[in-house]
């Protein structure tokens, strides 16, 4: 086999003798799915929270594959310290290729471009609201 052999991906094509001249003229198509044709392809999420307004410098948090926790316990991974926050507020999660946030029944309600939501999907620049902290969400 040469070279120019090895990079060639031959088709046979099976015929039926009932098919019309017209069908056996047409190309052989073979559906193949990403995930088989390329393997497993690890996609680095470049997806992050920023604080806004909270000092002078905002805060931002990277966002990866596991859940965040909102609120103003201590074991929250993004703690904001405020009355009007609850101890768990909200969780932002990945699944399926996006990011969502869902409401914990928080008190006071949590806020994605003004509007109170109990669980959404994030896009790019949506302004999160939770007891009057804004949070930027990027990707």
């Amino acid at each position: 086999m040469t070279k120019d052999e090895d990079k060639t991906i031959h088709w046979n094509k099976v015929s039926d003798q009932s098919s019309s001249d017209e069908e056996s003229e047409q190309g052989n198509t073979a559906q193949l799915s990403r995930k088989k044709l390329f393997g497993e392809i690890p996609i680095r999420q470049q997806a992050f929270l920023e604080i806004v307004g909270r000092s002078e410098d905002n805060e931002v948090i990277e966002l990866g594959e596991q859940e965040i926790i909102i609120g103003r316990g201590p074991d929250c991974r993004l703690r904001l310290p405020s009355e009007t926050v609850s101890r768990k507020h909200a969780r932002i999660f990945f699944r399926n290729d996006e990011y969502y946030i869902e409401d914990l029944g928080s008190t006071n309600g949590t806020y994605v471009n003004d509007i109170r939501v109990v669980k959404c999907a994030l896009r790019k620049n949506d302004l999160i609201y939770i007891g009057g902290v804004k949070i930027l969400f990027n990707e």
